[in-house]
């Protein structure tokens, strides 16, 4: 009898937990600048990202094994890095973009290494 008079509780306590945690995540997600990424890319690794910026270059690819790709290059206007993603986002050079993902200072794809590169597969990419 007395495990139930805890369970409200429980529940109230897990609630709150996740509340605390969502709230943290959210609020760390600041949007940065390319630069600030690129100045401080220890920082970032492996951390998710959102990011503005200028689109100077986008190409459009298939993979081998038949997937479309996107990559492109995002500038600040004072630095620029790689964007990855699957599919084939509506963007074209010029636009300015909000890029949400995870930033790779390093990145190893089979024989291919990848340096400086958001990886938008799960993220973001909205044109504004």
């Amino acid at each position: 009898m007395k495990r139930l008079t805890f369970l409200p509780l429980i529940r109230f306590l897990v609630l709150l937990l996740t509340t605390i945690l969502t709230f943290y995540v959210y609020a760390d997600a600041q949007i940065l600048t390319v630069s600030e990424i690129l100045n401080h890319p220890d920082k970032y690794h492996l951390k998710t990202v959102q990011v503005r910026g200028e689109v100077l270059d986008v190409k459009h690819k298939v993979s081998k094994r038949g997937n479309p790709y996107t990559v492109f290059v995002l500038s600040d206007g004072k630095k620029s890095l790689n964007v990855f993603t699957f599919g084939t986002p509506e963007i074209n050079v010029g636009d300015k973009v909000k890029v949400e993902g995870i930033f790779y200072k390093v990145k190893y794809v089979g024989r291919y290494t990848f340096y400086n590169e958001i990886d938008a597969s799960k993220g973001l990419i909205k044109r504004e």
